[in-house]
């Protein structure tokens, strides 16, 4: 038996893929149905709402949702990474860390990182007053829980530490942009409460 040449086999194959039961195009493949079902029903849908007014309220509605839902995801994740820093501090704190955490602040201040040398700062002050006993520290408690405290105890720069509590939040939650003067004027109102509580 004689072997076929190589040219014969490839011309072979080629004439039975040229059948019309080989040649199916791609609209008639299931991907390719797939696609013109969603294309068709995609034009029956602006066709619907071709020239009406509902379309583009359909359309600005979808925008602002699709919107909200990123900033609402960008604010969840800075609250989350705020409470996680927040919360490394105050265990810190709680556990009498030999850190200086005045010194810390300075530190990230100088790196140019704002907002942990914010959460540093608030800190600070919260182990300063605790220290002193105008407040007893607790991780569950927030800003304004210790404000109260403070009013309640009659401490004289409870006012002081609300305007510094206030800022602290508007920073470290992205109310307030934070750069080297926004940090300086939080540092300087950190130390009006504590010289207040050193001179009562």
């Amino acid at each position: 038996m004689g072997q076929w040449p190589a040219e014969a086999i490839h011309d072979t194959v080629a004439a039975i893929t040229r059948q019309p039961a080989y040649a199916i195009p791609l609209r008639r493949s299931l991907l390719g149905r797939v696609f013109r079902y969603l294309i068709e029903r995609l034009s029956d849908l602006i066709a619907l709402f071709r020239g009406s007014q509902d379309l583009r309220i359909v359309t600005v509605v979808a925008v602002l949702l699709v919107i909200a839902a990123i900033a609402g995801r960008i604010l969840i994740t800075r609250q989350i990474d705020v409470s996680a820093r927040r919360s490394r501090l105050r265990a810190n704190t709680a556990r009498g860390e030999g850190r200086d955490l005045w010194a810390l602040s300075r530190e990230l201040s100088a790196a140019g990182d704002y907002v942990a040398a914010s959460h540093a700062l608030y800190a600070a002050v919260i182990d300063a007053l605790a220290r002193s006993g105008a407040v007893k520290f607790h991780l569950s408690k927030t800003s304004g829980d210790y404000a109260l405290e403070l009013r309640r105890g009659g401490f004289g720069g409870s006012s002081n530490f609300r305007a510094f509590a206030r800022r602290y939040d508007r920073i470290v939650y992205g109310l307030l942009p934070v750069g080297a003067e926004e940090f300086a004027e939080l540092s300087n109102m950190a130390r009006d409460v504590t010289d207040t509580r050193a001179a009562a």
